[in-house]
């Protein structure tokens, strides 16, 4: 039964990952937004690249999953979100504040997680070098600092895939783009997902890029933009 499940799973991946990726001609749907994120990656992959490789990461397929958020990004709520988190976050913790920061919109929970996790991993070990995660605002105030830079992004989001790969073995096995939507899905929508409930959140559309989600705001599927972004590297 354990067997027959976990092929009906993949299954379900594989058909999944095949047939969604090219609904939408999503350089078309964005437009500008999507021009003006190409750019920016294409003019900061080497500063990534060279992260990504330190952390033995495929920097195509971090790249990737990052991409849909380059795209919604916006530098005016990206400010007004960063001074609450300097401020509330380092005082109070995520309790107070956890807005989603930076280009790639990661969250201090998310970076907290990611630092529990990796120091319990061989992780630690084969990098040498371990996070301080006491609950204080020392703690908080240098997390922030690291969240606050495109090196700081770039190395949680190379742990985070790292993580991801421990965590799920069978991800070495698919094809670069399954995995591709596999990690956009779990960064999106929920790291600590287990492998089925990933499969079915791929079928899941919340990704937006409006200021606001209103009953008229269209919606995507994460992983299927950054699938195509993929295929375009």
């Amino acid at each position: 039964m354990f067997f027959l499940s976990r092929f009906i799973v993949l299954w379900l991946l594989l058909s999944l990952g095949g047939t969604t990726v090219f609904s939408a001609n999503y350089v078309k749907e964005f437009g500008a937004d999507w021009t003006s994120a190409a750019a920016y990656a294409a003019q900061h992959r080497a500063e990534w690249q060279a992260v990504f490789a330190d952390f033995g990461v495929d920097a195509r397929i971090a790249e990737a999953v990052v991409f849909p958020e380059l795209v919604r990004y916006s530098m005016w709520q990206d400010e007004i979100e960063r001074a609450a988190v300097s401020g509330f976050y380092v005082v109070g913790g995520k309790d107070k504040a956890d807005f989603s920061i930076g280009r790639f919109q990661m969250k201090p929970s998310f970076a907290e997680d990611i630092e529990a996790e990796y120091n319990r991993s061989f992780l630690a070990r084969e990098f040498g070098f371990i996070f301080n995660v006491r609950d204080d605002a020392d703690a908080r105030r240098s997390r922030v600092n690291r969240l606050s830079t495109e090196v700081g992004q770039c190395r949680y989001l190379a742990i985070f895939i790292r993580l991801m790969y421990l965590r799920h073995p069978q991800l070495s096995s698919l094809t670069s783009v399954q995995q591709v939507r596999f990690l956009a899905t779990a960064y999106n929508r929920n790291h600590k997902a287990s492998w089925a409930e990933n499969i079915c959140m791929q079928r899941q559309r919340h990704f937006h890029t409006s200021m606001l989600k209103t009953s008229s705001t269209k919606t995507y599927r994460y992983c299927d933009i950054s699938a195509a972004y993929f295929s375009l590297l």
